[in-house]
């Protein structure tokens, strides 16, 4: 019974150390490979209106009814949002902190009211440019880029 045991716990181990460096993935596969400064969408979104991009930062808040958008923040605590309009890239709801990568079009946002599932009770934030999320790529707050 040892023979087989010991393989297996390293065969475990190998397995765990390869994907140790993988981040967890959400929604379509993060394609672009050039960041967008977070503060230079937060200060002219309008420019990037239509346009598919990548940004990265720290999670400083995420949706806390399904995972549905996240605040990324910049290295100088610039913040915007990413929100996956049709809730196809929902990120866990204790990502909190960790890094963040998001691809997505960056899209205008006509106010409307929020649609909640009974027993959901929270609020969502109204900006008037989001990242519309189609892909997300979560790493630990301590991984190496």
């Amino acid at each position: 019974m040892k023979r087989i045991a010991l393989p297996l716990a390293a065969l475990l181990l190998v397995a765990a150390t390869a994907f140790a460096g993988e981040p967890a993935k959400f929604g379509a596969p993060v394609t672009v490979k050039k960041n967008v400064p977070v503060a230079k969408l937060a200060a002219a979104p309008a420019k990037f209106e239509g346009k598919t991009i990548r940004i990265e930062g720290t999670v400083a808040e995420v949706c806390q009814g399904r995972g549905c958008w996240v605040r990324v923040k910049d290295d100088k605590g610039t913040l915007f949002l990413a929100k996956s309009l049709d809730e196809s890239v929902l990120l866990p709801k204790d990502c909190a902190g960790q890094r963040v990568v998001v691809q997505g079009v960056v899209t205008a946002l006509k106010a409307k009211p929020h649609e909640q599932e009974e027993g959901e009770a929270h609020e969502c934030p109204t900006p008037e440019y989001v990242v519309a999320t189609q892909g997300a790529e979560l790493r630990p707050a301590d991984a190496k880029k």
